[in-house]
């Protein structure tokens, strides 16, 4: 009973928050649009310039669409996607677990999609 009261109490003390969840994502995120870029042709300053958008549309996403649910032993975060909730991150005894690289690209594609890089070139 000790053993489990013990486990119990360590579960609860470690469970990650939701920086810890955001951060891990947009790791996971970083490394996809990195990817994606790539596999595209896409570098130098127009690389560039689409790592900076795509990673700025994805922490606006993430800052308006995730949230965390705390569950006392465990956190889970979702991320509000077209009226949908989506599980994208499971935290337990401080570590975060979440998508992997090739869901993370399939998000990124369609962020790629929403934007045009071309429009940070433009001057008014």
């Amino acid at each position: 009973m000790v053993i489990i009261g013990a486990i119990a109490l360590g579960l609860m003390a470690t469970t990650p928050d939701r920086q810890q969840h955001v951060d891990a994502i947009q790791s996971v995120m970083k490394g996809a649009v990195s990817a994606e870029l790539r596999d595209n042709n896409i570098d130098g300053a127009l690389g560039s310039i689409a790592s900076v958008a795509a990673t700025t549309a994805v922490n606006q996403f993430l800052n308006t669409s995730f949230m965390v649910r705390d569950h006392r032993f465990y956190s889970l975060g979702f991320v509000d996607y077209n009226g949908e909730f989506i599980m994208v991150s499971v935290g337990v005894f401080n570590h975060v677990y979440t998508l992997d690289e090739d869901q993370a690209r399939q998000f990124i594609k369609k962020k790629l999609e929403e934007i045009n890089p071309l429009d940070f070139l433009k001057k008014d």
